[in-house]
């Protein structure tokens, strides 16, 4: 059946510096016929395009009825893609991307723009899947997103933006100062057991009770669960994954090559969120059992853990790991980055010697690999924004480690 999208025929200028602004003028969007997915986008880009820019403009499908933004991934792109000044003729493949749209359900627009503050994949093909369609917000869905959709079938990341911060303590493995120069996205929440499983089909965690399981952290993950013992374990000469590994399924399935775990700079950065304190609600810890860490945290002394009262066969979920988004997030709106797993990081693990560091991927060769937030087995010291952990074995599955996805945004 012949479909028909609806088009934006207007350009839209931004102003980048004083005196100078780009334009982008003349946007033609056609879908090709009969309809294969395809579409042809035409537009003039005059003005001035900052030096050392590119691809600073945006492809995007807007949902008329719900504004949900559908951005451009670059694999689904071809044609011109450069940023120079003059005519331009891109083809979007939607098909790649996993989307499909009725009858004048679409607006088209080309845009220069910062990326949206929200990005979200959904899973809810499940591990046969070809691929999950990944979409962009720039305010949060109505009701937000603590709801069990975006614990279970919808995997949401936010925009962090580029800064600094001190990493680690002087009582903790050293600390330097840090500088990110990239934006990123974070994921609000810690992977849960349903969105690893339907991207993997499998179900490695202790705390698996069938009533509760879906919406608590995934754990018994090891890195090279999450990476590949064999490509993944290249960082950071590389970047690569093992296909068959959990981000290698994700990159392959969104079209997106970027998705991986947080270098350990990344990380603290995100859980701090602007704070200097031990503990990202601006407060500080005086014990091991500690209120504040309660606030925002499973752990040690509100887990079950320091009297060995839990299971995973009960009917309850107030012992072990907790549903994540149970506690207070940080000025982010991030959730369970103290306490419930520890979480895998790219580095490797080094005792840091204080000084200035810019997008720091750690060491280039070590025995172990980084893990950073406490747990429900750990003290209120141990969950500190800035405390340092590692694991030898990076194939080994710890009851009390799982993982958060992030995606760095090039320039």
């Amino acid at each position: 059946m012949k479909r028909t999208v609806a088009l934006m025929m207007m350009g839209l200028l931004v102003g980048l510096c004083f005196g100078a602004t780009p334009q982008i003028a003349n946007v033609k969007a056609q879908q090709r016929y009969p309809w294969n997915g395809k579409v042809d986008v035409t537009f003039q880009i005059v003005g001035y395009v900052p030096e050392g820019r590119s691809n600073f403009f945006t492809l995007s499908a807007t949902d008329r009825q719900t504004g949900v933004i559908y951005l451009a991934n670059a694999s689904a792109l071809s044609g011109d893609t450069e940023s120079a000044l003059g005519q331009h003729h891109v083809i979007w493949d939607m098909s790649a991307q996993g989307l499909t749209f009725k009858s004048s359900d679409v607006v088209f627009k080309v845009a220069y723009t910062e990326a949206p503050l929200y990005c979200v994949i959904d899973l809810s093909a499940g591990p046969r899947a070809s691929s999950y369609p990944v979409t962009y917000l720039y305010t949060p869905p109505e009701g937000g997103f603590n709801t069990d959709t975006y614990k279970t079938t919808k995997l949401a990341l936010r925009r962090i933006d580029p800064g600094s911060c001190t990493m680690g303590a002087a009582y903790s493995a050293g600390e330097c100062t840090i500088t990110l120069t990239k934006a990123f996205y974070c994921g609000i929440f810690e992977v849960t057991q349903r969105q690893y499983e339907l991207v993997m089909g499998t179900k490695p965690s202790y705390f698996n009770n069938p009533s509760y399981y879906m919406t608590r952290p995934v754990e018994q993950v090891s890195y090279d669960m999450i990476r590949g013992a064999v490509n993944g374990a290249g960082w950071p000469s590389s970047s690569a994954v093992d296909a068959d590994s959990f981000m290698g399924r994700l990159r392959d399935r969104t079209g997106i090559g970027s998705f991986d775990l947080p270098t350990e700079a990344q990380w603290e950065y995100a859980c701090r969120a602007g704070t200097t304190t031990a503990l990202n609600s601006g407060k500080n810890l005086s014990s091991e059992d500690d209120a504040n860490m309660a606030e925002v945290g499973r752990y040690r002394f509100n887990s079950g853990a320091y009297n060995n009262s839990y299971d995973n066969d009960g009917s309850t979920d107030e012992t072990g790991t907790a549903k994540v988004g149970s506690y207070l997030p940080n000025a982010w709106g991030l959730y369970d980055m103290h306490g419930n797993v520890y979480e895998w990081c790219l580095d490797w693990f080094e005792f840091l010697s204080g000084g200035l560091a810019e997008d720091p991927k750690g060491p280039s060769s070590g025995a172990a690999r980084v893990l950073r937030g406490g747990s429900w087995k750990a003290g209120a010291g141990d969950c500190r924004s800035s405390n340092r952990d590692y694991s030898f074995t990076p194939s080994k599955e710890y009851d009390f480690v799982g993982f958060r996805l992030f995606r760095t945004l090039s320039e």
